[in-house]
């Protein structure tokens, strides 16, 4: 998945903690340099050796960033450590995510984020056409280039540099947070040095054993999380037929006629896409990253076949398409230290002690034999469709192309078959709606563990307690409804004690989108409240006026680019502020025949939402302000303005 990492900064967050501190401290047996003027940060670094059986042959620096406590009146009550996922990205990015979502504790414990080797602060692999996008050509080139050093990027080594670094710290247990691949890790650092952990949160966790190479599950969860969001969002709920048929009636309509044209990505750009099976795949696929897809799937497939407007499906597809593509600066997420963890970690259809020409001859068997014994295995899916998607998934053929395993390493085994897990208070988190690492995963992930609890946050997808899984963080770090988060901190603060769930049935459902219409005559009205004088046209235009914000609100978690394209026309940004975040629109284009410009305010405080736009279509003109609670299950919009000079004053379901 792809992030855009926030640099401005609310004050109010600020205030307690960003007074500068002196230039350096010393932390144990390290000296460590100010540096993150926002939070009050220090940052450090420690030599490693880069092969630990062979110290002579490099080093390699391992940074990390250092959060002291406020309260330095008192004694520290412990250091919380986060890790980020990828595997690739830099954990230190996402430190407004991170320092936010545990601030509330900072008062007597400190924050401590260290970049993983390969990644951020530690040396991240720059694979130069890898880093672009390549296939097994790149990924053959960025093997050679890395030469020896290709299998030293395990998780293993990786988990070990951590204990260094706290044990140089001298900071005692930790308690750890995770998410993604992040739990991934965190199994590999709990089972192989224990005694430094004293809790352990797994947000959106896989296991380290167990795991299939096919990673199935994942996919599985797409259709029946799509089927849970129609069936909790009353536009879709009351439709004819089932969101699993519409959606088998999609694939089956694309298989037989792909459909290729322009739409806008999330990466600010119109870009080209086909959707055909294995692009809807790679939807899927991305689908757990947030709740778009969700709200949008059903009208886009109906869109499609009812209308032939394919504009929605394909806007879906090229922003699945850019959440796949994890390019960009190597700093803030390594290719190449991607595919380097998940040769060395994760279990592959070949043998990896092999040569490449052997192993693409295995992988080739492995499809065939599964294909005749379990054709099954992706449903909907078949297994060519999902081989052939945009990016297959989990890149099963790409470490075909990966150096073989030297006689040290232990491929698809970072710890022991065998291992024991140690009897530490573990909560494992996993989204309802998640098609990133599935529930199912993180059921598996807990059974590892003699202590763990397990939750399933209801209506959630992927990173349940980070906010907006580090893109555009709130202000309070964690999730929008204030539920998740709070239940971390109460794990931490308390020593392992199971959280307090009465919030979880409170998080509110998606809600899907009513209908995308290609005009904006297509909108049902909205409902006329007293005092309005506006007719049938006037509602229906006002209606479709709120669709057309809500599009824009609902592009929150998607957005990797200061400028974001609508779906057919204009532009729009979103900007931090003090509370939230700020919608600047500009001659946005929902309906063909719509455009609306104006500001949206979000007070992810509270949750309200308030827009305040200008209407522009054919032979009509207005204002409106359009008002609703985003937390709220069921919440209703309440609209008011003038449109072609007759008083708007109605309510509609929230967009």
């Amino acid at each position: 998945m792809n992030r855009t990492w926030i640099t401005l900064l609310w004050l109010c967050l600020c205030a307690p903690v960003c007074a500068a501190g002196p230039p350096t401290i010393h932390v144990g047996t390290l000296t460590l340099t100010f540096c993150i003027a926002q939070y009050g940060g220090y940052c450090g670094t420690l030599l490693r050796p880069l092969d630990p059986d062979h110290p002579s042959n490099g080093k390699i620096s391992i940074g990390f960033e250092y959060y002291p406590r406020t309260d330095r009146a008192h004694a520290a009550l412990g250091t919380i450590i986060a890790q980020e996922g990828g595997p690739g990205y830099s954990t230190t990015g996402s430190r407004d995510g991170y320092v936010r979502l545990f601030t509330p504790l900072r008062n007597r414990r400190d924050i401590l984020l260290i970049d993983k080797r390969g990644t951020g602060r530690s040396g991240a692999i720059d694979c130069g056409h890898l880093q672009k996008g390549g296939g097994l050509a790149a990924v053959r080139a960025c093997g050679a280039a890395l030469g020896q050093a290709a299998w030293l990027y395990s998780s293993i080594y990786a988990a070990d540099d951590v204990a260094a670094i706290l044990e140089a710290l001298q900071t005692g247990k930790v308690d750890y947070y995770g998410d993604s691949y992040g739990t991934f890790f965190g199994e590999v650092f709990v089972t192989r040095h224990p005694q430094l952990v004293r809790t352990v949160v797994l947000d959106s966790a896989y296991p380290v054993l167990g795991e299939t190479p096919y990673f199935q599950t994942e996919i599985e969860n797409g259709p029946v999380a799509f089927s849970i969001a129609c069936a909790r969002s009353p536009s879709c709920e009351a439709l004819r037929g089932t969101a699993s048929a519409r959606f088998k009636k999609l694939l089956q309509a694309l298989r037989a006629a792909p459909v290729t044209g322009p739409a806008p990505g999330a990466n600010g750009e119109i870009k080209t896409v086909t959707a055909d099976a294995g692009a809807l795949f790679t939807v899927v696929a991305n689908a757990g990253n947030n709740f778009t897809a969700y709200r949008d799937i059903d009208a886009a497939a109906r869109a499609y076949l009812e209308l032939r407007d394919p504009v929605p499906l394909l806007r879906l597809v090229a922003e699945a398409i850019d959440g796949e593509d994890t390019g960009g600066p190597p700093n803030q997420f390594s290719t190449g230290l991607e595919v380097a963890v998940e040769c060395a970690d994760y279990k592959q259809l070949y043998n990896m002690r092999d040569e490449g020409n052997a192993r693409h001859t295995q992988y080739l068997a492995r499809l065939s034999a599964t294909e005749a014994n379990d054709p099954g295995l992706y449903a909907p899916f078949t297994l060519p469709e999902a081989i052939g998607a945009v990016t297959n998934p989990e890149g099963l053929n790409l470490c075909q192309a990966w150096p073989k395993a030297p006689g040290f390493a232990t491929p698809g085994f970072p710890v022991p078959a065998t291992a024991t897990f140690p009897k530490i208070p573990v909560l494992v988190l996993s989204g309802e709606l998640d098609t990133v690492t599935s529930p199912t995963e993180g059921r598996w992930t807990a059974a590892l563990f003699p202590d763990a609890q397990y939750i399933e946050v209801t209506n959630e997808v992927h990173e349940t307690a980070i906010g907006n899984g580090g893109v555009n963080v709130p202000p309070f770090g964690s999730d929008l409804a204030r539920c998740v988060g709070p239940m971390v901190l109460s794990f931490v603060k308390s020593g392992g004690a199971r959280p307090d769930q009465s919030c979880l049935p409170a998080i509110r459902p998606v809600r899907t989108v009513p209908v995308f219409a290609a005009n904006w005559q297509g909108v049902a009205p909205a409902i006329a409240d007293k005092g309005n004088a506006a007719g049938a046209s006037g509602l229906a235009l006002a209606s479709a006026v709120t669709e057309t914000v809500g599009d824009a609100f609902a592009r929150y978690g998607v957005s990797t680019d200061d400028v974001i394209q609508g779906l057919r026309g204009g532009r729009f940004t979103i900007s931090p502020i003090k509370r939230g975040y700020e919608f600047k629109l500009k001659e946005l284009s929902w309906a063909s025949d719509l455009t609306v410009s104006g500001t949206i305010d979000w007070d992810q405080l509270t949750g309200l939402v308030v827009a305040n736009v200008s209407v522009a279509a054919p032979g009509h003109a207005g204002t409106l302000r359009i008002v609703w609670n985003d937390r709220q299950t069921g919440a209703q919009a309440a609209l008011h303005g003038q449109i072609d000079g007759q008083e708007v004053a109605a309510t509609r379901i929230a967009p």
